[in-house]
């Protein structure tokens, strides 16, 4: 199952409405974008003189003008590449800003993000140094050279405020470059060059997306598929290329109803159901029934689903983890089954007490994600996976352990296996290039990060009731999250609305992880203990169905 960050306090909300028409409202802007474009003259659009190997910018940051929501006052900032290679031929990128703002732009904060590349580490082949090629300046060289002590400046550029690990940098423009407002209706230009070939890696993106097929049920109460990245890589080296030390996957369970035959080795609490939303399996060495099927000394594998200390072929390992020196596979199988549903044999079965739970349409939910395994251990949720649900009431479910690719055990049980939603790209980008976090000195955008799930013991989830809005012609509420923790907990949140139907959309919000949209709490930046924080929010909904969703809580940034 899957390993989430962020909590669920209730398991789903209900709401039904009705609206015959609806209208969108702004969508959100990213204050750091990311696109394509070729440049090759030096114009406004492309600021950058011939340099080297390059005959224009290899990236270009455009200031966007102030005013222009939810941009603050010195404006918002995209970050271009060009397609240029190095100027050097090797790493180094000429780097070319345009003032589309409107007013005089000082200074810009850079960063590549933590574990991002040294883009201040100068080393004396800048575009006013020598080539590391020759040893002599480059052909062609920008006139005027040189324009500063590194040689990396460009014509009234600075750097200061350099990281240790020089990653993150500040470029002071003096003169300021000026808007297009007092320049004539053209925007004021600079330029300077950075360490490394910042777009020369191969992107996290371009190795997952896509790498995950729609699951196939092996058996109707089985499910199964497998993560194979693109372009040949092994699972080892699409890990290092994504910033991690392996993959794997995390299974979060959003709905399994009362009575429950799913009982902790941990013995708290002494059965599992929702709400809240639990990671499968559980902490403290997983299920009691594994103890006998596979698992003698307990399932460890939390946070994730497949335990990544276990080598395939392990003595005692079920688990299909491609981990090994050159594995190019990691494979996922999974057959949830329980006699306390609807027309199952609960007859004697520990936890049922001799039950059914109420017939429900889909009453066994998942939502299963492929993440990345942190050098601290964390799990950086990709966003790649799928949600699917079980009805399958049989007793055993398969031989062995759920983990494992063996048939199910025959007429054991009546229903089946359906996927609902599957996600084939991520938001999350590796390596971070380079980004801008601060405008004339003032911060536009958080520093690049990665989303960590969080669990019921960690963060609550509320949602208001929602009113009918004759502006929007939709229904507005707000939701707000708890640090339920010992521990603050720092932001930004997201809670992603899991499940909800087609049809009903959220009002203000373009964009989505793991196939559902999601709302972001920015008001607090760190919740204290007890500490809770809000947001509104609003739901379109032309069909009148009602609305069931799982509010799905992580902390950091999708991107």
């Amino acid at each position: 199952m899957a390993t989430w960050v962020g909590h669920l306090f209730s398991q789903s909300a209900t709401l039904r409405f009705f609206v015959k028409s609806f209208s969108c409202g702004v969508v959100l802007f990213f204050c750091v974008g990311l696109s394509t474009q070729i440049a090759h003259a030096q114009t406004p659009s492309n600021p950058c003189p011939a340099v080297g190997a390059d005959t224009a910018c290899g990236v270009i940051i455009t200031v966007i003008p102030t005013g222009n929501k939810p941009c603050p006052p010195q404006g918002c900032a995209s970050v271009i590449f060009t397609g240029q290679g190095p100027y050097d031929t090797i790493e180094d990128t000429l780097v070319g800003v345009v003032n589309n703002g409107t007013i005089p732009l000082t200074s810009l904060v850079l960063t590549s993000g933590a574990g991002g590349a040294d883009i201040f580490g100068f080393d004396g082949d800048g575009i006013c140094g020598l080539s590391p090629i020759t040893g002599l300046p480059y052909v062609p060289v920008p006139a005027g050279c040189p324009f500063g002590t590194s040689g990396y400046e460009g014509p009234g550029t600075s750097f200061s405020n350099i990281s240790a690990d020089a990653t993150t940098g500040t470029v002071t423009f003096n003169p300021p470059i000026p808007p297009a407002s007092s320049n004539h209706g053209v925007p004021g230009t600079a330029y300077f060059s950075l360490e490394e070939d910042i777009t020369a890696a191969t992107a996290c993106s371009t190795i997952v997306n896509g790498s995950v097929p729609k699951p196939t049920p092996g058996g109707s109460p089985t499910i199964q598929t497998a993560f194979t990245p693109n372009s040949g890589y092994t699972i080892a080296q699409a890990a290092a290329l994504c910033g991690f030390t392996n993959f794997d996957w995390q299974q979060l369970i959003t709905a399994w109803p009362k009575p429950s035959p799913l009982i902790p080795v941990s013995g708290t609490p002494p059965t599992l159901f929702t709400p809240p939303s639990f990671l499968d399996p559980p902490s403290g060495g997983g299920y009691t029934y594994e103890l006998t099927t596979g698992y003698p000394t307990g399932d460890f594998a939390y946070p994730y689903y497949l335990n990544p200390n276990l080598n395939p072929g392990q003595s005692g390992n079920p688990e299909l983890l491609a981990n090994e020196p050159g594995g190019t596979t990691l494979l996922f199988s999974d057959k949830p089954t329980d006699p306390c549903l609807y027309g199952g044999n609960s007859a004697g079965v520990k936890g049922c007490n001799g039950k059914n739970a109420p017939k429900i349409a889909k009453p066994l939910q998942f939502q299963t994600h492929l993440v990345g395994i942190n050098s601290t251990g964390k799990a950086t949720d990709l966003g790649i996976g799928f949600n699917w649900f079980s009805n399958f009431n049989g007793k055993s479910g398969g031989t062995g352990t759920s983990k494992n690719f063996s048939p199910i055990d025959p007429g054991s049980g009546t229903g089946g296996i359906t996927v609902t939603n599957v996600s084939e790209t991520t938001n999350y980008q590796y390596p971070k290039g380079v980004g801008v976090t601060a405008i004339n000195g003032a911060q536009i955008s958080s520093p690049p990060s990665s989303s960590e799930l969080l669990t019921g013991n960690q963060i609550s989830v509320t949602t208001s009731g929602f009113a009918y809005s004759r502006v929007t012609q939709g229904f507005e509420g707000s939701v707000q999250v708890t640090n339920e923790s010992s521990t603050s907990i720092g932001g930004p949140f997201q809670i992603v609305l899991d499940s909800l139907p087609a049809g009903v959309s959220v009002q203000n919000t373009t964009t989505t992880f793991g196939g559902w949209p999601y709302i972001t709490v920015s008001s607090a930046g760190v919740l204290a203990v007890g500490q809770s924080a809000s947001a509104n929010f609003g739901l379109l909904n032309p069909t009148a169905e009602s609305i069931n969703f799982s509010p799905v809580t992580y902390s950091g940034s999708f991107n």
